[in-house]
């Protein structure tokens, strides 16, 4: 039988690099994942009821207590997805809602979710708001960790169905999942704040080399230090500069340019007008 009464032939997310089940909750921001544990916990209220009136009252104190900090975050979730979506950001946002939702409401794992989201309530009811941010990646992780337990033993389940359906002669398919879920949307990153403009050190930072390149190897005792010049007032000039000295000449001579040519004849001498002598008469 599949795990927690699950249903037969369900669909379970594939893996990513790290071995984790991929959700919607991989790699977000400290906002989307602050977002993403408030809706867990909405999730929570109105779903573990029958578990006592303890997550609901929980929502609602976050509310009161934090609501000025959730009310941001979702200011910042919001400005994220008008940068990377732009006039297509709220449906962007709302098909990922969408998705976050109905994963934690997913009816299998209800009763092991609702003890687990009752503990991040109250860690986070005595939590002061300025610490939010800091621990909502921590709180989202132990939030998932019930769904991720229960996509590991339903793909358990599958291969040893596979294996007892090949043991007793059953035409057999080994599959990961019947049907793989696709990938949930990605959130965006974090936006800059409204007004934020590049630095010119940061445009520097962002253009530098890579380290290991061929001017990063030179030794300290073949290079040469260049002092810059000043640069406007507020800008940050780099103040040194990495010149290469040119190879040594093979004599270990002094190398200069070569010396001039003379391309005139040669006048420090006086001239001389060389006289022939007058032939002889036969007199």
């Amino acid at each position: 039988m599949p795990p927690d009464n699950a249903a037969e032939g369900m669909s379970i997310p594939t893996k990513d690099e790290d071995g984790k089940y991929l959700t919607a909750n991989r790699g977000v921001t400290s906002n989307t994942a602050l977002w993403h544990v408030r809706m867990a916990l909405n999730v929570a209220a109105l779903n573990c009821d029958k578990y006592g009136a303890t997550a609901r009252n929980q929502y609602n104190q976050l509310l009161a207590v934090h609501g000025p900090v959730l009310k941001a975050a979702n200011a910042a979730v919001d400005r994220n997805y008008k940068v990377a979506y732009g006039n297509a950001a709220i449906g962007s946002r709302e098909r990922l809602n969408t998705v976050v939702y109905n994963f934690f409401a997913l009816p299998p794992v209800i009763k092991h979710f609702c003890p687990v989201a009752v503990a991040v309530g109250a860690k986070m009811l005595s939590t002061p708001s300025s610490q939010l941010l800091l621990m909502a990646p921590e709180w989202l992780e132990e939030l998932e960790k019930p769904f991720q337990e229960f996509y590991a033993a339903y793909e358990d389940y599958l291969r040893r169905l596979a294996e007892w359906q090949s043991r007793f002669g059953a035409t057999v398919t080994v599959i990961v999942s019947p049907t793989p879920l696709p990938p949930p949307p990605k959130p965006p990153g974090e936006a800059p704040p409204p007004g934020w403009q590049p630095s010119y050190s940061s445009a520097l930072e962002a253009n530098a080399p890579p380290p290991g390149d061929a001017a990063g190897t030179a030794t300290s005792s073949s290079s040469t230090t260049v002092q810059s010049l000043p640069g406007d007032m507020g800008a940050n000039v780099p103040s040194s500069a990495t010149v290469q000295p040119l190879p040594p000449s093979s004599t270990g001579a002094i190398v200069g340019p070569p010396a001039p040519a003379r391309t005139l004849p040669d006048n420090s001498a006086p001239p001389r007008l060389e006289v022939q002598p007058l032939p002889t008469t036969g007199e």
